[in-house]
């Protein structure tokens, strides 16, 4: 099966050359945190790298003859003759979708491609998902429109949990199915090695990676990043980057601001800095930004235990085997976590607890067997709905 992903699965760029047997380079080398804006261009939030490299990976496909693209990009180029080009080089489309669902977002570039590709190509959708408590008809009429497409054309409408699968189906896209998030079903043995007892042994000394929103005042989340800092202030560990540090005035622009070969920020200046914008003595080991999710991977596997307010940020961590704690403050990780069983509260909450505690009370051998046992029945789920289709799921449990 030739299958085109659409998506940002990876921070390479695409070429703009029509020449076969070419790829996508990566950024050049930079000292400065500035000198990754373009390349952060490719992906936004670099959780998106997590999620929408997923279905590439755990697809059966001849992977010579498959790609990653943008629709949009590719009904520029080929216009009303989109469909014919990629029905000639394409079985099946497949759409990583995240949070779409919203009032917040219009998506006309993505609905004209998918009206000009028409029913040339079958589609499936991965991981769509509410953001906020939209009403249908506050929407921008693309979203609208491509439920609708989604709801009539997709081979599979997999969302993200209950929660928006009984949304669509009250507003009549009785299409959609709650699957998850596939980025959760690339390295299931993984995650089914996940323990408890190296982190409970650990304890107050567990080294720990986070992620969230600590920023600098005026930057996206302030506040919520000022209780994370307060959450885990002493606690030993590192904390990863997707998208906050371009608030950070003239420190991006600062040369050796950031490590290339090491995926690193300048600990002593972000420190610093960070401890001064929120008030809180900050005392991280590593502040890590990737570019590409092996790396991430590699670098979990150099901690206990995740705790933070990215969702995707803490799958990198489950994807190395390491146990989470999910932090939830709207329906994005909540329904997530809901889903999959895995453990979560607010950041107040692991205020009030501590670090040591939260990981007591919250990794416990029940809470990790109740995971894992929600783990398999859905990927489970997700191989038997694909298999359907005749699209085969590599990974084994």
């Amino acid at each position: 099966m030739r299958i085109l992903f659409h998506g940002p699965g990876t921070s390479s760029y695409l070429p703009e050359i029509s020449l076969p047997n070419t790829s996508g380079i990566q950024h050049g080398t930079t000292e400065k945190f500035l000198g990754l804006r373009d390349t952060h261009s490719l992906t936004s939030n670099r959780g998106n790298i997590i999620h929408a490299e997923a279905p590439s990976r755990i697809f059966s496909c001849k992977r010579r003859r498959s790609a990653f693209a943008n629709l949009g990009t590719l009904h520029r180029i080929f216009g009303a003759q989109i469909g014919v080009r990629l029905s000639r080089n394409f079985d099946l489309l497949v759409l990583s979708a995240a949070n779409f669902i919203s009032e917040k977002k219009e998506l006309v570039r993505l609905r004209d491609a998918l009206n000009a590709i028409g029913d040339a190509v079958p589609i499936i959708v991965l991981g769509a998902g509410l953001q906020g408590e939209p009403e249908l008809s506050r929407m921008h009429s693309s979203v609208q429109e491509i439920l609708d497409i989604y709801n009539k054309r997709a081979l599979v409408f997999g969302v993200r949990g209950l929660q928006t699968e009984a949304w669509l189906h009250h507003n009549g896209f009785t299409n959609a199915c709650a699957l998850g998030c596939p980025s959760m079903f690339v390295f299931p043995s993984s995650i089914l090695s996940i323990g408890q007892e190296e982190v409970a042994e650990a304890n107050e000394k567990a080294n720990v990676m986070v992620a969230g929103y600590i920023t600098v005042r005026g930057g996206r989340n302030y506040g919520r990043g000022v209780k994370l800092a307060k959450a885990i202030q002493g606690v030993r560990g590192s904390y990863v980057f997707q998208d906050e540090f371009f608030a950070y005035g003239d420190l991006v622009d600062e040369r050796g601001s950031f490590n290339d070969a090491t995926c690193t920020g300048n600990r002593d200046r972000l420190n610093a800095l960070l401890s001064e914008a929120t008030e809180v003595p900050l005392r991280f080991s590593n502040y890590y930004y990737f570019s590409e999710s092996s790396a991430w991977r590699q670098a979990a596997l150099m901690h206990d235990v995740y705790i933070g307010d990215r969702f995707h940020g803490g799958v990198a961590v489950l994807q190395a085997g390491r146990p989470g704690i999910f932090l939830s403050h709207d329906n994005r990780v909540a329904e997530l976590t809901d889903f999959f069983n895995l453990p979560r509260m607010t950041t107040d909450e692991l205020i009030s607890e501590g670090v040591a505690g939260a990981i007591r009370t919250r990794l416990t051998p029940g809470s990790i067997s109740r995971f894992k046992e929600t783990y398999i029945e859905r990927f489970a789920n997700f191989k038997t709905t694909m298999a359907k289709h005749n699209i085969r799921v590599l990974p084994r449990l």
